[in-house]
């Protein structure tokens, strides 16, 4: 909006200094524009670097689940079906939601995974990031087992999230997620 606003500014002094002459000079009017849109598009691109560097600061390597819970906005907006059916159900707002399931998470680990079964290869949790206004887009690559083949047969997938971001901070998110039903008693997660 900073940005808006000093475009819309700079815009304006040049119509009062063309005002100020007799004959207005399209060409000094022309540049003023030309220099207005030009500072609006080099902030516009700084404010959607930091956008993405927010955003992306939630899938960082080493990025713990307080750090993540440090990102988000005091008014978070979850449309992720999980984590919004656990806070409207516990009745608290997402931000606290998102916080009681990271904690659940973090105490209930999922198994170690079998030393003898090959792991899959490493992803990229920032493999494109765009952004756009106050959104910003991630597609994550994954590799998930291959089901029809042994252990070992790995296929590439891709996830995605958007943020809004507000004030610095992730104030709405999105995702692919879906409410998965309840596992078979005694079975594996």
């Amino acid at each position: 909006m900073r940005s808006l606003k000093m475009a819309a500014w700079a815009l304006g002094t040049a119509f009062v200094v063309a005002g100020c002459s007799n004959a207005p000079d399209e060409q000094a009017l022309q540049a003023a524009r030309d220099a207005a849109v030009a500072e609006y598009k080099a902030q516009e691109e700084v404010r959607l670097a930091e956008n993405k560097k927010i955003a992306s600061a939630f899938f960082a390597p080493g990025v713990t689940a307080d750090d993540r819970y440090a990102l988000l906005h005091d008014e978070y907006i979850q449309h992720n079906p999980v984590f919004k059916k656990a806070a409207d159900e516990a009745g608290v707002n997402y931000k606290q939601g998102f916080k009681d399931m990271m904690t659940r998470n973090m105490a209930n680990p999922p198994p170690a995974p079998d030393p003898k079964v090959p792991a899959p290869p490493q992803g990229n949790p920032l493999y494109q990031v765009l952004a756009e206004g106050d959104l910003v887009f991630i597609m994550r690559q994954q590799f998930r087992q291959d089901p029809t083949k042994e252990p070992g047969n790995f296929y590439e997938a891709f996830a995605w999230d958007t943020f809004r971001i507000k004030d610095g901070k992730l104030y709405e998110h999105w995702d692919g997620a879906v409410i998965n039903p309840p596992a078979p008693a005694g079975a594996r997660r």
